[in-house]
């Protein structure tokens, strides 16, 4: 009898610089490692039976992704935390899991927003007073246009602002800015980074390369009833 299991899992350290596809592959490895036997698609191409929530851009550190694995054999949840946290490398570690039945719905399908920090550090110290007063002016926009290319190459004007459930100054210190915002993290919209980096770095007047602002994704999330809810 098989079973699927929903993990939540972190990416930090080093483990922030390797791509999803490698990721992907690190995991099948531990898997096979761990001697976890992974239920595989029919057909000419059989794959494991393996899904996660959305892809996490290079560079980014996270405390809150998820996957979903179908295995083969009746294990308990922590027998499977156990074997998997023995095989996986610093910087990846399986911190919860659930059993879930085959009518769950996909993480890629529920999943909609996605909780960020921000860190900047700055040359010269801004005032706290001056950056919510900023955010307040920003989050009071009905509109909040950006111009991108869309599929066909075309240069299109679209609104942001829809994509911005939350936003707001959480820290200051000396020359170190934190931030925090809840954006649209799913299938259905998704607010890029390296569309929403640059806003934070306008409004706030900085010129600097919006590489150099830290993000850590602090959890994914569904809407259940108008409630933000983790997956598990």
């Amino acid at each position: 009898m098989s079973k699927i299991i929903r993990t939540k899992f972190n990416k930090e350290g080093d483990m922030i610089y390797i791509s999803h596809l490698d990721l992907q592959q690190l995991l099948q490895r531990a898997f096979r490692r761990a001697e976890i036997e992974l239920v595989h698609s029919q057909g000419f191409n059989p794959h494991p039976k393996i899904s996660y929530g959305n892809a996490l851009a290079l560079g980014t550190e996270s405390q809150g992704e998820y996957v979903d694995v179908e295995i083969e054999e009746d294990l308990s949840v922590d027998e499977y935390l156990d074997r998997m946290n023995k095989q996986l490398p610093d910087g990846i570690k399986f911190i919860n899991a659930i059993e879930i039945d085959k009518q769950t719905p996909s993480l890629a399908s529920t999943i909609e927003y996605g909780e960020y920090i921000f860190t900047i550090e700055v040359e010269k110290p801004l005032t706290k007073e001056l950056v919510k007063s900023k955010i307040l002016d920003f989050m009071s926009n009905e509109e909040i246009m950006i111009t991108k290319k869309n599929k066909k190459g075309k240069i299109v004007e679209s609104n942001i602002r829809p994509m911005i459930k939350s936003f707001d100054l959480l820290d200051i210190q000396d020359n170190k800015i934190t931030l925090e915002a809840m954006l649209a993290t799913g299938s259905k919209a998704n607010l890029n980074n390296n569309v929403f980096i640059p806003k934070i770095l306008e409004i706030l007047e900085l010129e600097m390369d919006p590489l150099d602002v830290d993000i850590l994704r602090r959890d994914l999330y569904v809407v259940e009833d108008n409630q933000l809810v983790s997956p598990m």
